[in-house]
């Protein structure tokens, strides 16, 4: 089994967000702004990804952490590039030659909004070594409908590709008459030994977080062919793998915090995906049997 448990692990559990806008590209909030209201509500270290800009932050507080970002545009596809040090001309790349410039660089790439951007999972396929994509956006839920892109990563994890799944923000801090504001709608809980930069991206890259927009783990155990996992309060907890292996354990119409399966053996992948009352979620990232 292929899997990092973030639980087993030693170290602090950290809240971020890693894809954030400001005024430095289409955003309504100064970088300042930002940081101070992700700051103010509990979360521990963002990411500021302008289009096609380095946003430079000096990391100036002991509690709070800034990572460097981008998210670069190309056609249909926005990529992440998290912790890279300097822009690059995208004029002449591909989808691919951007990702394959982040990694060299010992960035994190992660593939923006699926689902928003119309992508197939056959085009999503035909990219490679991106560390992720984003399953939920929060802007794209907020202003379209199309926050969620969990059919995108199940179609890219039945074909064998391990890829993790990020909830983010993607804030702007626009809204209007009939639209929610796009900030504080998500989150990662980064199991990391500090909160420094290096800790928190390779923890990223190793896979040990989990993604929500509310939901929170409590615990995971993985014993022999048997998962167990305890959460927040909440009405529904799929267990998904290939096909239509996997199960729903579901509280029919009470709430509960502790869910198990037995692993059959059909399943190749298998990712948890957690849902309260409110429609607030959690994912972990997937087991590959």
């Amino acid at each position: 089994m292929d899997f990092t448990n973030p639980f087993e692990m030693e170290g602090t559990w950290y809240k971020g967000n890693i894809h954030l806008h400001t005024t430095n590209s289409d955003g309504t909030l100064t970088p300042e702004e930002i940081i101070g209201i992700y700051k103010d509500n509990g979360y521990d270290f963002i990411s500021i990804t302008d289009h096609n800009y380095l946003t430079e932050i000096e990391n100036k507080y002991e509690d709070f952490l800034v990572i460097p970002g981008i998210e670069f545009n190309k056609d249909n596809y926005h990529i992440l590039g998290i912790n890279i040090k300097e822009g690059f001309n995208t004029e002449n790349m591909s989808p691919q030659d951007i990702i394959d410039r982040i990694n060299r660089e010992g960035g994190i790439s992660i593939l923006c909004h699926p689902y928003w951007s119309a992508l197939t999972c056959s085009e999503l396929l035909n990219l490679k070594n991106y560390l992720g994509i984003e399953v939920y956006n929060n802007t794209c839920e907020k202003t379209k409908g199309k926050g969620y892109s969990s059919i995108h990563w199940d179609g890219i994890l039945q074909k064998g590709r391990k890829v993790y799944g990020f909830a983010v923000d993607d804030a702007h801090h626009c809204f209007g008459e009939h639209t929610e504001d796009d900030i504080l709608g998500s989150f990662i809980m980064v199991k990391s030994k500090s909160l420094k930069i290096e800790d928190i991206c390779d923890s990223i890259k190793k896979g040990a977080f989990y993604s929500s927009t509310g939901v929170l783990i409590r615990e995971l155990k993985i014993e022999g062919d048997k998962i167990m996992v305890k959460f927040s309060p909440s009405v529904n907890v799929d267990f998904i793998g290939y096909g239509s292996s996997g199960e729903r354990f579901s509280g029919k119409g009470n709430e509960i915090e502790y869910a198990e399966y037995r692993i059959k053996g059909n399943e190749k992948y298998l990712r948890i995906e957690i849902t309260d009352r409110n429609n607030k979620k959690a994912w972990t990232n997937p087991l590959i049997i």
